[in-house]
C-alpha cells in the first residue's frame, strides 16, 4: 500500500450547487472523490472515503471552507460498499446524526465484506484464489490488506435502503436511481435528467478503467453486468459525468467507447494468454497481463479478480472452456 499520505485539497464547484471534496486515500489512486450537494434545506454528502485521520481531517477543512455545520447535513449517500467510498460513512453519521442511504442490493456485499459473514468471505476468497494458481504467501498479503481495511470502515453506519427507480434528491437535483452492476454487485448510478449530470461514481472513470472483479459469492459474470451497465449509462447522454475518481467527465459517449475498446482488446489479451500447450491457469494469465511484481498487494488483489472476471466472460461467450484449474480455448 502506499505509505505517503497525500496533501488536502479544497473544496471545488463542478455543477452548480455540487462541490467535489477529493479525499485522500493511502492507497495508489490517491484521491477519492466524494460530494457535497447544497439543497434547499441542506446537504447532501456522497460517499466518505476510508475512516481514518485524513478523511475526518479533510471533512473538517471542507466544511469550515464552505460554511457547514454538521446539524445542517440532511444526508449521506453511500454509492457502493467498497471502504474509500463507504469507510468513513458510519463516522459521518455519528457527527452529523444524518441518514446514510445505499442502494438495497449492496446490502448483501457489506454483510459479506464488513459485517458478520467476513470471516467466510474470507476464507471463500482464499480457496478461490489458491485454487486458480496464486502463490500462497500472495493470499495471505491480500487476506491481511482486508483485515487493515475493515479497521477503516468502522464504525458501519445504520443503512436506509433505496431501491432501483426511486426518486432520491441530490442538492438541488432531483435524481433517478439506477442500478449498474459491474464494479460492484450493487453499484447505482444517480441520474438528474433535467440537467443531464450523472452522480457516476466508479461506474465511469475518466483516465481509468473501473475495476471488475470476480468475487466469491457475487454475481456469476461481473463484466457482462459491466457492459450492459455501461450501454444503459452511454444511453442516457449525459453531458456531464461525476465520477469516483480522478477529472470528471464531458464526452460521456465517447468515454463508455473508450472503456468498452480497453475490454475488447484485454478480452482478446486474455484469450491469447490460454492459447498455449495445456492451456494456463488464471494466475499464469494474471501474471502474464498485469505483471503483478510490479504491484501492490492491492493493486495485485484487484489484477487476480479482474484476470478471472475476463475469463469467466470468455467462457460465457463460448471462447474459452475450464478443465480443472486451466482455461483452454473452445
Amino acid at each position: 500500500m502506499a505509505t505517503t499520505a497525500p496533501p488536502y485539497r479544497p473544496p471545488v464547484m463542478v455543477a452548480p450547487g455540487v462541490h467535489l471534496l477529493q479525499v485522500p486515500i493511502r492507497i495508489p489512486l490517491r484521491y477519492v472523490n466524494c460530494y457535497l450537494c447544497q439543497g434547499p434545506e441542506g446537504w447532501t454528502l456522497v460517499d466518505a472515503g476510508f475512516h481514518d485521520d485524513l478523511a475526518v481531517d479533510a471533512w473538517h477543512r471542507a466544511f469550515e471552507a464552505l460554511d457547514i455545520r454538521p446539524e445542517q447535513v440532511e444526508q449521506i449517500l453511500v454509492t457502493h460498499y467498497h471502504p474509500d467510498h463507504l469507510g468513513a460513512a458510519g463516522w459521518l453519521q455519528q457527527w452529523t446524526g444524518a441518514p446514510v442511504y445505499l442502494h438495497e442490493k449492496e446490502l448483501a456485499q457489506v454483510e459479506l465484506f464488513w459485517g458478520a459473514k467476513m470471516p467466510r468471505q474470507l476464507q471463500d476468497l482464499k480457496e478461490l484464489f489458491r485454487s486458480e494458481g496464486m502463490p500462497a504467501e500472495l493470499v495471505e498479503g491480500i487476506l491481511k490488506v482486508h483485515w487493515q481495511h475493515y479497521r477503516e470502515v468502522l464504525p458501519l453506519p445504520k443503512i436506509t435502503p433505496l431501491s432501483t427507480g426511486a426518486l432520491f434528491r441530490i442538492g438541488t437535483y432531483r435524481c433517478q436511481v439506477l442500478w449498474t452492476p459491474g464494479h460492484s454487485d450493487g453499484l447505482a448510478v444517480f441520474w438528474a435528467e433535467q440537467e443531464g449530470i450523472l452522480f457516476a461514481n466508479d461506474m465511469l472513470l475518466s483516465t481509468i478503467t473501473p475495476n471488475v472483479s470476480i468475487w466469491p459469492n457475487g454475481r456469476p459474470d461481473p463484466l457482462r453486468d459491466y457492459l450492459e451497465s455501461l450501454d444503459r449509462v452511454a444511453a442516457l447522454a449525459p453531458r456531464l459525468a461525476l465520477p469516483g475518481h480522478r477529472t470528471v467527465i464531458e464526452d460521456v459517449a465517447g468515454r463508455c467507447q473508450e472503456i468498452r475498446e480497453h475490454h475488447r482488446q484485454r478480452l482478446a489479451l486474455m484469450a491469447a494468454a490460454c492459447r498455449v500447450p495445456g492451456g494456463a491457469t488464471a494466475w499464469e494469465v494474471c501474471r502474464q497481463i498485469f505483471e503483478p511484481d510490479t504491484l501492490t498487494i492491492h493493486q495485485v488483489r484487484f489484477a487476480m479478480s479482474e484476470t478471472l472476471a475476463h475469463l469467466v466472460y470468455l467462457i460465457g461467450q463460448g471462447v474459452l472452456e475450464k478443465r480443472g484449474d486451466r482455461y483452454l480455448p473452445v
